[in-house]
Formats: structure tokens, C-alpha cells, sequence
């Protein structure tokens, strides 16, 4: 592809990929205003937003409604030092991710079966305002942080309210909880949604409050004829990655997920992962709260500590911890002992897929899924009691070999069957602020989100 044309097509939205996904793009600018038009005039630029939002729900309900999909969607708010550029690491591990999901969705349904189709939407603002390489780039951290508050309060709360409200229209018959692949009726729309960085606060900013509404439900309209047995999904799963906000804008979410009693096992409705590698959270962010917060007042001394940290950076926030692999066990090493880790034994890893073709590769991903599967089963036979939720302090290996624990705390049982997930994760698994698309925690990742096709 010559220059030209690559600049031709890096600046159009959607892309669309041999069936297996359509990419995209709707992007803002550093008010939270949709991007503006860059067919207009320069004079009508400020008043001419771009209708990227009316164009991407336009087509989903075009695929909804006209084409009869049912539609797996997936959305990535990007962070601190990228953008929409075509050629953005982020951008690139996206369309990797779209591809790995059309791919399994398509091995899902079988020869016979209709797949879905695999819509990402990569939510993008100005993350990277210099081009300057770094240490220089690490100087705009708060500047990005200011920009990235105003974009959670500016029209990207459009984008998700309306996501929103299409899956609960679609999903009508199942509004409530998650819905299981195998049940009668599938939904008509999956929907997992992915922050990182500054674009978790994005995301976190758009969607807790519908959270904090689906939680706090079951104790507000208790009596009312109004309870269900499961919680109100607004996405399937929402997942943040290395999140760059203040652990008080978590407090309330936290205090109400505190309070849910779940009367089966759930899926988790948001996965907060923090890595105890990633310097820009864990230094860089206290570092400069503690310069903003100076004329600020605390009522308490964990206050505090919250107006200055994010929230997995704060010991009695997190409800689970992620590892590279079991405890005693050498990676790679042949000595796989009885229990979790040897029912996965002949999975193949991205970098063994690489090199296979054809054939040859279906067989291999068939044979991966087969196993996670059975992996996934039996740790749900081993952990679920007859009332249908989960023993207090489980642990559960996943295939690819990451090992997750539950954190022991004053109630054991709550953080077994929690909603909301505050997760440490080893620098194994996540090696440093922006290694968020790794194969061991893009399967980790997968796995995770698997267990809403498969539950209730």
C-alpha cells in the first residue's frame, strides 16, 4: 500500500475486516466535544462536530434491525500517550483483539451455527498532545489527566448512554443479569467494554453511576415487588486496566457493592486490574495529588489516602490478586501436578498458534476452547455450593497459566460472591503501565469474560 492511500484509509471509520470484525472510531476533543468535522470549512469547525456517535448507532441498528445480527461489541477507551493515529500501538493491539474475537465467535456457532458479529469501537481523545519522545512525554501526565476529566463529562456520556440503552432494548426479555449462551433464547448483544489509564476514569466516569444503581436496587426496592434474583448488567462485563483516577471517585461504588448480597453466583460486573509494576499509578499519580490536594481538607486520615491514590494501589480496596502462576510452580518447566494446571495441559499459547496454518490452527483454537471449558467447569463443580455461590477464599487457575486468588478479609464470603473486582496483578502478568494487550492477560481476560455466556 503506497503512502497516499495509507493516509487515505487510516482516516476512515469503519474499517472492515474479511467478516471476522468492523472497527470504530469515535473520537473527542480535549472539552469532551465530539471531534469536529474535518470536511468543513475551517470557519465552521468549532460548530460542525463530526456525527461519528449517530454514525456508529445508526449501524448497529442497522444490524440489528434490518440485517438480523446479534452483535458482540466491543469498546477500548485508550490512555495517557496514545490517539486514534492508524498506526497507535493501542490501535493496532485492538484490531488484534477484534480479530481474535471474530475468530472465536465464529469457531463458537460451528459449521452450521450464526456467528455473531464483532463491532469494536475504539474511543479515542487527545491521550498524546506532544511527539516528543519520552522522559519529555511524561511531563504532560497531569495536563492529560485534566483533559481526560473533561472527556468523562463531556458527549462521551452520550456514546455510552446510548450503547446502553440499545442493549437494553435488544436484550429486552433477559434485562436482567447475564444471560447464558445456553440458555433458550440467546441476547442479541454482547457487550464487554475496556478502559485503560486515563481512559479507565473515562469509563469508570460514564458507567458507575448505572452500577451503583444495579447494586443499590436490590436494598432500595426490597418489599416492592421490584427485587431480582440477579443484578441489572449495563455491559456484560466492564474492565478497567491500570486506572488513573482517585480512589475517592471509587468510594461510593465500593460502600454499595459492600452491601449486595448475591443470592447466586454472578459474573463480576466490573474487573478492576492494577499492576504493582506500574510506576505511572503507583508513584507519578500519589506524587502529584499530593501537590494538588494541598489546599484541599480530609476528614479522616483514609480519605486522605484516597484523595492521593487510585484504588489499586490501596490494600483494603482490592478483593482478589493475579499471579503469573500457582504458587511452587516453574513456568515452563514439565512438572504439572494434579489439580487445576493439569487440565489444561496440551493448550497452546498465541506463540504457538503463530505457527500453525490451515487445518492445522482450527484444530489447535478448537482444542484451546475445549479445554478452557472443562478448566472452567470443573473449578465451578469444586467451588459452588448447593445454594449456587461460590466457597469463600477460592482459588482458580486459568489456562495460560495465571493463578487468581481471592484477598482474605473481614468477610470472606462477600469477597468469594463480589460484583465488583479490585484486582492486584503481578508485574508477570502486567510488566509496566501500558502492557495491557499481553497474551497471558489478553487469556486471562477472555476466560474471565467467558464466564457471562456461560452463567447463570
Amino acid at each position: 500500500m503506497n503512502d497516499d492511500l495509507r493516509q487515505v484509509c487510516g482516516s476512515v471509520t469503519p474499517e472492515s475486516v474479511r467478516d471476522l470484525y468492523e472497527l470504530h472510531f469515535v473520537e473527542f476533543d480535549d472539552q469532551g466535544w465530539l471531534f469536529p468535522n474535518t470536511a468543513a470549512s475551517a470557519d465552521a469547525l468549532a460548530t460542525n462536530p463530526s456525527n461519528q456517535i449517530d454514525n456508529l448507532m445508526d449501524r448497529l441498528t442497522f444490524l440489528l434491525a434490518k440485517k438480523g445480527e446479534d452483535l458482540s461489541i466491543v469498546v477500548f477507551v485508550h490512555g495517557w500517550k496514545h490517539n486514534a493515529q492508524a498506526n497507535d500501538v493501542n490501535v493496532r493491539e485492538f484490531r488484534a483483539l477484534l480479530e481474535a474475537a471474530g475468530a472465536e465467535e465464529r469457531d463458537r456457532a460451528g459449521p452450521a451455527g450464526k456467528p455473531r458479529k464483532v463491532v469494536g469501537v475504539y474511543v479515542a481523545w487527545r491521550g498524546k498532545s506532544w511527539t516528543v519522545p519520552d522522559p519529555l512525554l511524561s511531563l504532560t501526565f497531569w495536563a492529560r489527566k485534566e483533559a481526560a476529566r473533561r472527556v468523562s463529562i463531556g458527549s462521551s456520556r452520550e456514546l455510552f448512554a446510548r450503547l446502553r440503552s440499545l442493549r437494553t432494548h435488544y436484550n429486552h426479555a433477559l434485562q436482567t443479569g447475564a444471560a447464558s449462551e445456553k440458555a433458550g433464547a440467546r441476547p442479541r448483544i454482547r457487550t464487554l467494554m475496556i478502559g485503560h489509564s486515563f481512559g479507565g476514569l473515562i469509563l469508570y466516569a460514564a458507567m458507575s453511576g448505572s452500577l451503583i444503581e444495579s447494586l443499590a436496587a436490590q436494598r432500595d426496592l426490597d418489599g416492592a415487588g421490584k427485587g431480582t434474583e440477579l443484578a441489572e448488567r449495563p455491559a456484560d462485563m466492564i474492565l478497567l486496566i491500570n486506572p488513573a483516577f482517585e480512589a475517592s471517585r471509587y468510594e461510593a461504588l465500593y460502600r454499595v457493592s459492600l452491601r449486595y448480597k448475591p443470592t447466586r453466583f454472578q459474573p463480576p460486573l466490573l474487573v478492576s486490574v492494577t499492576s504493582i509494576k506500574d510506576w505511572a499509578t503507583g508513584i507519578a499519580f500519589p506524587i502529584g495529588r499530593s501537590v494538588n490536594t494541598l489546599f484541599e481538607r480530609e476528614t479522616t486520615s483514609e480519605q486522605g489516602t484516597a484523595m492521593k491514590k487510585t484504588p489499586g494501589h490501596i490494600d483494603h480496596y482490592l478483593t482478589h490478586r493475579l499471579y503469573a502462576h500457582a504458587p511452587g510452580e516453574v513456568p515452563g518447566a514439565d512438572n504439572a501436578t494434579p489439580g487445576d494446571s493439569a487440565r489444561c495441559a496440551g493448550w497452546r499459547s498465541e506463540a504457538e498458534l503463530k505457527d500453525l496454518h490451515g487445518e492445522e490452527l482450527g484444530k489447535a483454537v478448537r482444542q484451546n476452547k475445549k479445554l478452557e471449558a472443562e478448566d472452567a467447569a470443573e473449578f465451578f463443580r469444586q467451588n459452588l455450593t448447593p445454594g449456587y455461590l461460590l466457597k469463600p477464599n477460592w482459588t482458580r487457575t486459568f489456562c495460560g497459566g495465571s493463578f487468581l486468588t481471592t484477598v482474605v478479609g473481614a468477610d470472606e464470603s462477600a469477597v468469594a460472591n463480589a460484583m465488583i473486582w479490585n484486582v492486584e496483578v503481578d508485574g508477570d502478568v502486567i510488566k509496566n503501565h501500558d502492557d495491557v494487550m499481553n497474551p497471558m492477560f489478553r487469556a486471562f481476560m477472555r476466560q474471565l469474560y467467558g464466564d457471562v455466556s456461560a452463567h447463570p
